[in-house]
């Protein structure tokens, strides 16, 4: 659809590839991912899951210099793998990093995101609202009169506002198949975002829900 439309220019592609694959498949899989995309070209290349501190990053520096990549990075989800996070980070100092955060997840906090902000890495974040944990707490439950201070008109919003309110976020990847979602999830990106005295305050309301 975004090939026949032609609106490749209007968006930013990220794809990742296993890390433990090995380098042919890698290599085989990159192009496959390409293909598949139609496209000659993506904005991000990941490796999918940190295996140890000392990832090799020859593929993707190849592939990102052939030009078919603007950035290339890592995604990783597990905290046992922090500690492994935070070593790449400060010593590869990757473009881009995407990890698991959201309210009800917030062990990325105390080392992930302030040694990504240190490195001045990207940060993508998914599962957003906790493999929908969020909304089984928030079901039936009114917004706080504060969203309106943050033009916020549902808990999505609430949630995402709370993660793009924060210096290290660069972008959220909430993940929906049903186009009413989707267009809750854009309002997120508009209007005001809260400082960090507000975001704090976000928690609390949460926690106390």
């Amino acid at each position: 659809v975004v090939a026949a439309l032609g609106k490749r220019n209007k968006l930013f592609i990220a794809t990742k590839v296993w890390t433990q694959d090995d380098l042919e498949t890698k290599k085989k899989v990159l192009a496959q991912s390409l293909q598949e995309l139609h496209m000659d070209k993506v904005d991000a290349m990941q490796f999918h899951v940190t295996m140890g501190p000392n990832m090799d990053w020859g593929v993707l520096n190849e592939f990102k210099a052939q030009g078919h990549c603007r950035y290339t990075g890592f995604t990783n989800s597990r905290v046992t793998s922090h500690a492994d996070s935070q070593a790449i980070l400060k010593r590869d100092k990757p473009d881009f990093i995407q990890i698991d955060y959201s309210l009800d997840d917030r062990d990325a906090e105390d080392g992930i995101l302030p040694a990504a902000k240190d490195a001045g890495t990207a940060v993508l974040v998914n599962v957003p609202f906790g493999h929908g944990r969020l909304f089984k707490k928030t079901a039936g439950k009114p917004l706080p009169d504060m969203a309106k201070e943050i033009d916020c008109t549902s808990w999505a919003q609430f949630a995402l506002k709370w993660l793009l309110g924060h210096p290290a976020i660069t972008a959220v990847i909430p993940g929906t198949d049903k186009a009413q979602y989707m267009t809750d999830n854009l309002k997120a990106g508009i209007g005001r975002l809260p400082d960090a005295a507000m975001r704090k305050k976000m928690v609390e309301i949460f926690e106390a829900l």
